[in-house]
């Protein structure tokens, strides 16, 4: 069975032959595992494409995310100096790059080995009195350039892999825009403001999604980490995430019928059955104790019957270590708590970290080898 075929029975609640294992990797892994250059990793889409291959092999996972979107096209000429500092490069350009995503660079950027580039010098967010929100970027159209990570990903598989696209969360556009805390302030000073705002973080978030469901992704994820419980109440999120989330999930479906589904980091516990009434497929990371407040079993019992569940394990206090015997005893736990009846994906909770060893991602697979065969197979 190819891994493709295995994520999508468990995207669909049927038991494959195996628990199918895709974890999302941070920048900063792709980069230190691979040697490539953080530069090209961000800008360069046939380099992009290419690390992503080389470390799906070096983890045997079955599926691919393809979460950065493409570049300028003509980023290259633009380059005006490279210059490697502590812990990274420094590239100034002799003028702006193209960039309609939410994540900045500037004309003078910083790129770490571990982390994601950012602009060289911290550029103050602005108050929410001084943002229309009619000018937030809805990305219509879709820029072509946008698209090319995904179609070098796309080019390279031989159907074997579950290509996953990503889009934002409508309230990813009140953080882009005001920064995390002036987001937080603006829900309570200038509640008018933020919906209007969601409006067009919704129009984006649609957009971009429906331009990777046409290009033929298995899957949809929906990047929505600022909403947990450490960030946000219960009556906020009902009242700032899932409407729109939930029209986001509409208007893709309305066109595409991909499998979508929500990644927030944190404590979720409690709003496990909110999260699900967004129509969502599947959800993801379900952060256990200490990053979080996600027990596996009490998740599956609650929304399993529901959602399909990709976690839940530490990818900080479990496999930054190291230590074998104790990621084989977590990834066997999650399989016992998590497989049964299928929808199910064995997973980092979060992104893999940067300094995570490579032997502790890899035993993730054989763990799924070992524990995680289905009797009847595919079903």
């Amino acid at each position: 069975m190819t891994g493709r075929e295995r994520v999508a029975l468990a995207m669909s609640h049927r038991e494959p032959d195996r628990v199918p294992v895709m974890c999302q990797l941070s920048v900063g892994h792709f980069v230190l595992k691979t040697g490539c250059s953080p530069v090209e990793f961000r800008h360069d889409p046939d380099v992009y494409a290419d690390v992503l291959y080389r470390v799906r092999e070096l983890y045997a996972f079955d599926g691919i995310l393809v979460s950065v979107p493409g570049s300028d096209p003509d980023w290259h000429a633009k380059v005006a100096t490279v210059i490697e500092v502590p812990g990274g490069i420094r590239v100034t350009y002799s003028e702006p790059l193209l960039n309609r995503s939410p994540y900045p660079i500037g004309d003078d950027a910083y790129y770490p080995f571990d982390d994601i580039p950012r602009p060289a010098r911290a550029v103050p967010m602005p108050p929410v009195d001084r943002v229309d929100p009619g000018a937030i970027d809805t990305l219509d159209p879709v820029p072509s350039w946008m698209l090319s990570n995904l179609r070098a990903v796309l080019a390279r598989d031989d159907g074997r892999h579950s290509i996953h696209g990503e889009t934002f969360s409508p309230f990813d556009g009140l953080v882009n825009v005001l920064g995390i805390e002036g987001a937080m302030m603006a829900l309570i000073d200038a509640p008018g403001w933020c919906h209007a705002a969601l409006e067009r973080g919704l129009e984006y978030a649609a957009n971009w999604a429906v331009a990777q469901a046409r290009l033929g992704v298995d899957a949809v994820k929906i990047s929505s980490p600022y909403v947990g419980g450490g960030l946000l109440s219960l009556r906020h999120y009902r009242e700032f995430v899932l409407p729109y989330e939930t029209r986001l999930v509409e208007r893709v479906k309305a066109e595409h019928p991909v499998p979508m589904y929500t990644h927030t980091c944190g404590a979720i516990g409690d709003r496990l059955e909110l999260m699900a009434e967004s129509g969502v497929d599947g959800i993801e990371c379900l952060d256990p104790p200490p990053l979080g407040n996600v027990r596996l079993a009490d998740a599956k019992r609650r929304v399993g019957h529901r959602l399909f569940i990709k976690g839940n394990i530490d990818s900080v206090n479990v496999l930054l270590p190291g230590d074998d015997a104790i990621i084989d005893a977590t990834a066997r736990r999650c399989i016992e708590d998590g497989a049964d009846g299928g929808g199910y994906i064995l997973s980092t909770a979060c992104s893999v970290a940067p300094r995570v060893p490579q032997s502790a991602v890899a035993r993730l697979a054989s763990a799924a080898e070992r524990w995680g065969t289905y009797s009847a197979g595919a079903q």
